[in-house]
């Protein structure tokens, strides 16, 4: 049986094996340009949406990553060259952009941001390695899939979000705050999950801002939850992130 061989791979051949040497040369300047368009696009997408991970480092991943993985395909004797193993290297990226993108993500309290940019910049590594290794064609098509998790997908997430509503209060700091809305809480049946609690200065006072999310429930009852709250605690603001 004749073994399949990828059009990729006889692309990468042909390079290798003509332009008077310089074909390798030429190969890698293709898979960097690739690189850097595939790239920018996820970068743009996270920089558009105010990220501080954004274009230039989903592409300088990248492209480092496409340099990694080129150099231990072409570096070691070549393409034919053998007793060689190029995942060596690829392995060692994915450790260490795996700590990169871990320093993008920041927790406060219950809040967690940055697993997506988080996410992104590793996925920018995995371009960078399979345009690296010459697999140009699969490089674009995980492109375009990535591209519509980002952006076609923003509104699943936002629909599925509008059952998980989350509530932001503000009041005067000496206010038992958590504890009145608790028995509100419990008086609507509401089960509350996360809380998180922060001294912030509120149209120039000092205030404590609570932020609660609470499970999904129906709209009747979130809206009776906050008229409660705003009729009984009397806040300074009432804030809901959700549609309901």
């Amino acid at each position: 049986m004749t073994p399949i061989v990828p059009i990729d791979y006889k692309l990468t051949e042909y390079f290798y094996n003509h332009f008077n040497g310089w074909g390798v040369v030429l190969f890698g300047t293709i898979c960097l340009l690739l690189t850097i368009i595939c790239s920018g696009l996820l970068g743009f997408e996270r920089e558009y949406r105010g990220h501080s991970a954004g274009l230039r480092t989903h592409v300088l991943v990248a492209v480092g990553s496409c340099l990694i993985m080129y150099i231990s395909m072409f570096g070691f004797g070549g393409l034919n060259a053998s007793g060689r193993d190029p995942a060596r290297l690829a392995a060692q990226v994915v450790t260490g952009v795996g700590f990169l993108g871990a320093g993008t993500i920041i927790q406060n309290g219950s809040n967690v941001k940055g697993l997506t940019t988080a996410t992104t910049i590793w996925g920018s590594m995995a371009l960078g390695l399979c345009a690296g290794s010459g697999n140009i064609t699969i490089c674009v098509i995980a492109t375009l899939f990535m591209l519509f998790v980002l952006v076609s997908l923003r509104r699943l997430e936002r629909i599925a979000s509008k059952r998980n509503p989350m509530v932001t209060i503000v009041c005067d700091p000496n206010q038992p705050i958590l504890k009145e809305v608790l028995q509100i809480a419990n008086r609507f049946a509401i089960s509350v999950k996360d809380t998180e609690s922060q001294l912030i200065n509120f149209d120039g006072k000092q205030c404590i801002r609570v932020t609660i999310r609470i499970s999904p429930t129906k709209k009747s009852s979130v809206t009776d939850f906050i008229d409660e709250i705003k009729s009984q605690s009397k806040p300074v603001d009432v804030k809901i992130s959700t549609e309901y």
